[in-house]
């Protein structure tokens, strides 16, 4: 049965830090907002990991802003996902493992819109399985998340998670037995109960790693 290779998707497969300052700045230009405001609204954003209301209501606090923060928010939802781009050379990669008999997954945290990214970005037709854990119901690091996408691939739970949380992803990974690379980020890993099988700076770094290791197809 083929190798499974699991990935996740913000800032591992699709670049969420370029998508984010894209429409930031869109949203700082609309507003006509001082010079750092971009670099401040990122700032509140903790790379994706804080609630959409508390940075909405902060951002209206810090520019004071009259637009309530439900119609903040709502206008983020529709124009956010919008920010993403098409990476060919990822995209590539993506076609080039699955041509050499890998399994391909994503399992990613999020919303139900999660989906909206893997179509806009030209992922979903690359893949065997996406799983999302809105859509799913269980999360990353539970073992849920991806004992489904594997079920899904059609094959076992073996092969390698790639992914840039540490607890989430390598974590996640780890204790379903999976074989893990960390994108790095610029990062260094400071955990001392578990660590990451492989650590890469980059997706493609990723890629390179994979390509080493030949799917088993034992029938």
């Amino acid at each position: 049965m083929a190798a499974l290779a699991l990935f996740d998707l913000d800032n591992t497969l699709i670049d969420r830090a370029a998508a984010f300052r894209r429409w930031a700045t869109r949203f700082c230009s609309q507003r006509a907002l001082h010079d750092d405001a971009v670099e401040r609204l990122i700032a509140l954003d903790g790379d994706g990991y804080r609630r959409r209301a508390d940075v909405f209501a902060e951002a209206r606090d810090l520019f004071g802003l009259a637009e309530p923060v439900e119609d903040l928010l709502a206008a983020y939802r529709r124009d956010y996902v919008l920010s993403y781009v098409k990476e060919d050379v990822v995209l590539g990669r993506l076609t080039q493992l699955r041509a050499a008999g890998w399994k391909i997954g994503i399992v990613t945290n999020g919303p139900a819109t999660q989906t909206d990214k893997i179509a806009i970005t030209g992922l979903a037709d690359l893949v065997d399985a996406c799983c999302v854990s809105e859509v799913v119901g269980a999360a990353k690091p539970d073992p849920v998340l991806f004992q489904t996408a594997a079920r899904l691939a059609g094959c076992e739970l073996r092969g390698w998670m790639v992914g840039d949380n540490p607890e989430a992803d390598i974590g996640g990974a780890h204790a379903v037995g999976l074989n893990t690379i960390w994108i790095a980020r610029g990062r260094i890993w400071d955990r001392s109960d578990f660590a990451p099988t492989k650590t890469c700076e980059s997706i493609l770094d990723a890629f390179d790693l994979l390509t080493e290791f030949q799917p088993v197809d034992d029938g």
